[in-house]
């Protein structure tokens, strides 16, 4: 008998050597072949299923469509990411310091958390900002307290000497504030959970408000210098120590003074008019207060009866108090006596707030099994700079 030549050998050689028959051999070689694409139909059917799944939950909404994707950060740097995530290292991913593990955060999703950051902490919107350059590990900043006197002359009259500004200094040090949220290995292994979103919004809400409340009330150790923790003082501008902010009296302990119009404007327009023009105009000017005092003020009215407070018209648009842009947080103090709750001025003149750029990530699947936890840290500092810039009202009869 021939053997069939259009076979492959592997196969023709098993055949040949089971059956006697052309008949048997035709069977066993159709049974093989069934075989053969039964088990590879099986695979692409697996693999058709495979891509409907991703497909339906695109379109479901678990990728959502304000991602990181979609805000422009490239497929490269989510890789990376999730590389730290996961603690795998990678060539192009940048290294941090190293005996602590770290990885430096990419720059896109870092500079995504700072813009984050921006638009949700109150201070950082009105007050100076300031980003360290490589290599700098504090800013300084020259303050002129009282500008320097100036003189009328003759033509011919001799020119004597004028009064020479008072200066001071300003240093800050950026410290660090760190946030470590926490998730279940076998959510970190879920690819249909968006861990890039979780991680970015839990660090961006712990970062402002561990920000938030330093910039207000820090004691400046191993944390920014907060402007309420800055003596007050009712002695003006020219004759006040540096470093002191100036506050007016309601007249009332904790409490408005009542105009003779049955009003409570009165010591807001005091407050607004005790700030010097120049500190009156441009970016950065605004109220400062926290909820509670803002349900008080926004239902004064006027002499004809016009509420003072006037709402944004859109989410963009700040609130606004007798014309200026009120900010608020928490961290104020409530009205009570002898306390500051409200302030106004020109915070990008009177507050200023460092960065230093990069964000580190630490990833520790030890400490707790079955969890890993993801140290993120960045350093921040934050200090008063001119007092003369913000005013404060204080509730108290003298």
């Amino acid at each position: 008998m021939n053997k069939p030549t259009s076979f492959p050998h592997a196969l023709r050689g098993r055949i040949c050597a089971q059956t006697q028959t052309p008949e048997q051999m035709f069977g066993e070689l159709n049974k093989h072949l069934n075989g053969f694409i039964s088990r590879y139909d099986e695979r692409f059917q697996n693999l058709a299923s495979a891509m409907e799944a991703i497909q339906s939950r695109v379109n479901g909404g678990i990728v959502p469509p304000n991602g990181l994707l979609a805000a422009g950060i490239g497929e490269e740097v989510r890789a990376q990411f999730r590389a730290a995530m996961r603690g795998d290292v990678q060539a192009a991913m940048e290294i941090g310091s190293g005996p602590d593990g770290g990885y430096a955060v990419p720059t896109q999703i870092d500079a995504q958390i700072m813009a984050i950051l921006r638009q949700t902490s109150p201070l950082r919107r009105l007050a100076y900002s300031v980003t360290l350059g490589t290599g700098a590990g504090s800013w300084r900043k020259i303050v002129n307290r009282i500008g320097g006197g100036s003189r009328w002359a003759h033509e011919l009259e001799e020119r004597k000497e004028t009064s020479t500004p008072q200066l001071g200094a300003v240093e800050i040090a950026p410290e660090e504030i760190y946030a470590i949220p926490e998730v279940t290995n076998h959510v970190l292994d879920d690819s249909s959970f968006n861990l890039e979103a979780f991680l970015r919004d839990d660090v961006t809400a712990e970062c402002a408000l561990g920000e938030s409340e330093a910039f207000i009330v820090g004691d400046g150790v191993k944390k920014p210098l907060g402007f309420l923790t800055r003596p007050t003082s009712d002695d003006p501008d020219a004759e006040r120590p540096f470093g002191t902010y100036q506050h007016i009296v309601t007249g009332e302990a904790g409490a408005f003074a009542e105009d003779a119009d049955g009003g409570f404007q009165s010591n807001l327009i005091d407050l607004i008019f005790t700030l010097r023009a120049p500190y009156r105009v441009g970016d950065g000017v605004g109220f400062l207060m926290n909820s509670l005092t803002a349900s008080r003020v926004m239902k004064f009215r006027d002499a004809d009866g016009r509420l003072i407070w006037t709402n944004g018209l859109t989410a963009a648009d700040p609130n606004r108090l007798l014309g200026y842009p009120v900010e608020i947080d928490e961290n104020m103090p409530d009205i009570a006596a002898d306390a500051l709750p409200i302030a106004f001025g020109n915070w990008r003149r009177g507050y200023a707030i460092v960065d230093r750029p990069g964000m580190k990530l630490i990833r520790d699947n030890v400490t707790r099994k079955g969890w890993t936890k993801f140290y993120f840290s960045k350093r921040v500092g934050g200090a008063p700079l001119d007092t003369n810039a913000v005013k404060f009202l204080k509730f108290s009869a003298a």
